[in-house]
């Protein structure tokens, strides 16, 4: 058996990676099959490099107008180990509409970085789902970025009081989806791909709700005559199951269900192959033992030999070929100890090298991540009471290991509502690696039994491996790469069609910033239409104006400047009212609302933007652009203003120019849209400034008058801050507005206005300290979480100390740490410590 260990790092001159061989017994160099597509395998490592992202959050439930404190890890995909290849970390918080509604981009040192996202106590009670990625690991697909789902319940005293209900359909169609929706989705999945007639199958079934959650169904498996060919099976955890039997000849299966409701429904088994390969894997405690089964069409014997392949992020063992020999099987005993802990992908290739079938499954050797301890110096404390806590980490021996970890403190209550939420050890060893939403991910490590070990066997064989295409991989294909490393902050995106659906290569941009400094710049797009504009200054917010055109010239172009991966389309859970919430959530609620009303009493000014003005008739407008406007041009002002909000037929779809046509004195529009001619006074053609960005003519004569909020035109002595003779023309958007807050979102045509954040500054969770002297101290908001500290290190001996106060109110709390060593092995670990009231 060959086994082959993939590593990656930084030199100098670039990427590169280590690959060392390591046999069970020697033998001379091989350059056969294997050890082919193992080299092809350990290039595309090299130059995918991919990544992963892990968020520690300070607990796993929170309220309206609380706040997620975070901390973040980003390692390579492979080792685990903290990675340094970008510097800039985006994190979003998704609405349960999936909408982004707060978003932070993070300055990445090492790997590692902290934050926090505010909930809005504006915002709706519901799921919201936490996101966080690079943009260079969005090159192995959305569906790897970092996302967790949150119960976010009804805190704030002036927000939504209770979770909302899904209003009924009103209409046929309506009707009709929703009752689609509401069947159950039910897939059967064979072991290593397919069923193949007359070879021992054994296939898994997955039944999920529309959010994704698992059901509990049961069954029988029925030929197409109905005839009953499996009497009984059923879902095991969180929907799945599998059974086993023997496809017949020229037979369809269906399986025939019961579902929650207690009603049946049939759905259908993937068709049977008539020829093919089939792979089968058990787990043998100290060994996986793996089959592989050949049917030829007539009864023809195999073409030739088959082989094994297996890895582990990087790591590949693979034994000698097998050949078939009558009805056996091919056979093969592969040791666990050859693998790190994680999703171990078996490969089975014919003698022409082409992958015929394909299995995941997990190798546990130990433990699946270190051990921290957490001891409190005393057993309870009272409150505004000093807390040391020791914190040591150690491996499976109880030898120490430095590490880097984060920890929090809070409501012990709280854990016990979400007490399967995956940890940074279920994320990078399972999650990390599979496409789509896995339930409870923590169920598998927590307390890990044979029934742990078999529910994760099926989650394997029903949920996807999709990091690499072997197919690219073997043709010798680098990995796509669409996003750079991000060194700073950068604006990425695409040109595309009039219509949006074809890339424009090499369009011509201008960049044009206007806030916080004034910065042109141009580019040309790829030959996938896409561009990045990098180092450009950002302190709070950029305001940005692009422009583009075709090579050719013509502007009827759209620019759609990128807002981050793609959101899933998954319906998301909906919360219970509290009445019917977990026990402990009304305590919870009740506890954040308090503190958040203490707080308002102190703070009236935070509850001013919550002011209801639904019965208020606001009458007063803006009549022109403010003098200090970003997008004014040299700070120009003096011009003649036209204020398309006090004119109707801009509603009615005429362009910019014929708007103006016969409203501004000395100012002559002719001809139509595109082909317009405009002077001022006859002095010929004026300049023409697009919020804030000089720009032709041929842009201004097609667009639309329901973009423009208004328009300037500066004659004569007005215009000598622009140069020239023929005066300017000054158009102001309305999406370049800073206060803009419309819901129109339509690209215009050749241009885009966009907004970028800065990195955000990080905050420190409010840590007091009390002392004898202070005898009246203020209320403290602290009440779920006592304690938060994103980064630590320990010291060489694998130990930390930490160290706090306790706040008002009394109760168990839990102290979780989960960190990294060096190594890139995941530690987690939690002690307990009680608050007794005065």
């Amino acid at each position: 058996m060959k086994v082959v260990r993939v590593q990656k790092g930084m030199l100098a001159a670039g990427l590169a990676v280590a690959i060392g061989l390591t046999a069970f017994r020697l033998r001379p160099p091989e350059d056969g099959l294997l050890p082919r597509i193992a080299r092809q395998l350990a290039e595309f490592y090299t130059a995918a490099r991919q990544e992963k992202v892990y968020l520690h959050l300070d607990r796993p439930v929170y309220g309206t107008g609380e706040t997620i404190w975070f901390s973040a890890y980003v390692v390579d995909a492979s080792a685990h180990r903290l990675d340094s290849l970008n510097q800039v970390l985006h994190v979003d918080l998704l609405s349960p509409e999936r909408q982004v509604v707060a978003r932070r981009t993070l300055r990445l040192q090492g790997g590692r970085a902290s934050g926090d996202l505010v909930i809005s106590d504006t915002l709706a009670v519901g799921t919201y789902v936490l996101r966080a990625y690079t943009n260079w690991m969005r090159n192995a697909g959305d569906e790897f970025v970092y996302s967790r789902r949150l119960s976010v319940w009804p805190a704030s005293p002036i927000g939504p009081q209770e979770p909302r209900t899904a209003a009924a359909p009103t209409s046929a169609f309506a009707r009709a989806r929703a009752a689609a929706a509401a069947r159950p989705d039910v897939q059967f999945m064979p072991e290593g791909g397919y069923l193949v007639e007359g070879l021992p199958a054994v296939v898994a079934c997955k039944a999920v709700d529309a959010s994704g959650r698992g059901l509990d169904v049961r069954g029988q498996i029925l030929n197409e005559k109905n005839a009953v060919v499996v009497s009984a099976f059923s879902s095991r955890h969180a929907g799945m199951g599998r059974f086993a039997f023997v496809p017949g000849t020229g037979q369809r299966y269906h399986a025939h269900l019961t579902l929650p409701d207690g009603s049946t429904a049939d759905y259908p088994l993937p068709a049977v192959q008539p020829s093919g390969y089939t792979l089968h894997v058990v787990d043998g405690g100290e060994n996986f033992l793996v089959e592989a089964r050949y049917r030829g069409t007539g009864g023809a014997p195999a073409p030739g030999p088959v082989q094994l392949m297996t890895q582990v992020r990087g790591v590949v063992a693979y034994p000698g070929p097998r050949t078939f020999t009558g009805d056996a099987p091919a056979a093969w005993r592969m040791p666990k100890k050859n693998y790190p802990n994680g999703i171990v992908h078996f490969t089975l290739f014919d003698a022409q090298g082409t992958p015929q079938c394909e299995r995941l499954a997990f190798a546990q050797n130990g433990m699946a991540g270190l051990r921290i301890s957490i001891t409190p110096d005393q057993p309870s404390y009272g409150p505004h009471a000093p807390v040391q806590l020791a914190v040591r980490v150690t491996d499976a021996a109880g030898q120490p290991v430095a590490a880097n970890f984060s920890l929090g403190v809070s409501d012990a209550g709280l854990s016990a509502l979400d007490p399967n939420a995956e940890t940074i050890a279920s994320n990078l060893l399972l999650t990390s690696d599979l496409a789509g939403y896995v339930e409870n991910p923590g169920y598998y490590f927590r307390s890990p039994t044979a029934g742990t070990a078999l529910a994760l066997d099926d989650l394997l064989l029903t949920q996807g491996w999709r990091r690499f295409v072997w197919k690219q991989v073997l043709a010798g294909q680098p990995p796509v790469v669409r996003f750079g490393p991000e060194h700073d902050i950068t604006l990425v995106g695409q040109v595309l069609s009039e219509h949006g659906n074809r890339p424009v290569p090499n369009s011509q941009l201008t960049f044009l910033q206007t806030r916080p400094a004034k910065n042109v710049t141009t580019a040309t797009t790829d030959a996938t239409g896409r561009f990045s504009f990098v180092g450009f200054p950002v302190v709070d917010t950029a305001l940005i104006t692009l422009q583009a055109r075709r090579s050719q010239g013509g502007t009827n172009v759209i620019i759609r400047p990128d807002a981050g991966p793609d959101v899933p389309a998954q319906t998301l859970p909906q919360l219970p009212s509290l009445a019917a919430a977990p026990a402990g959530v009304a305590a919870f609620v009740r506890r954040s609302r308090q503190a958040q009303a203490a707080d308002l009493d102190l703070h009236p000014e935070k509850a001013i933007r919550n002011i209801n003005l639904s019965n208020v008739a606001v009458t007063a407008k803006r009549v022109k652009v403010p003098a200090d406007d970003p997008r004014r041009l040299y700070g120009a002002t003096g011009g003649t203003v036209v204020d398309f909000t006090d004119i109707p037929s801009a509603q009615s779809g005429l362009s910019v120019l014929q708007l103006l046509q016969g409203r501004v004195a000395g100012l002559t529009i002719t001809g139509n849209p595109p082909d317009m001619s405009v002077q001022i006074r006859g002095s010929g053609t004026p300049l023409f400034i697009l919020d804030g960005m000089k720009v032709d003519l041929d842009l201004i004569s097609t667009m639309p008058a329901t973009n423009v909020e208004s328009v300037e035109v500066f004659k004569g002595a007005e215009a000598a801050i622009f140069g020239g003779s023929g005066g300017a023309i000054a158009i102001y958007t309305k999406r370049g507005d800073p206060n803009y807050k419309g819901n129109d979102k339509a690209p215009a045509p050749g241009i885009a206005i966009v907004k970028m954040a800065g990195f955000a500054e990080a905050r420190e969770f409010y840590q007091p300290r009390y002392n004898a002297l202070l005898t009246n101290p203020p209320a403290d908001p602290r009440t779920s979480t006592l304690y938060w500290n994103p980064l630590v290190r320990t010291n060489a001996k694998g130990e930390a100390d930490l160290h706090f106060f306790t706040a008002d109110g009394s109760g168990t709390f839990q102290a979780a740490a989960e960190g990294l060593s060096l190594n890139g092995v995941p530690a987690t670990g939690s002690g307990t410590l009680t608050v007794k009231g005065k």
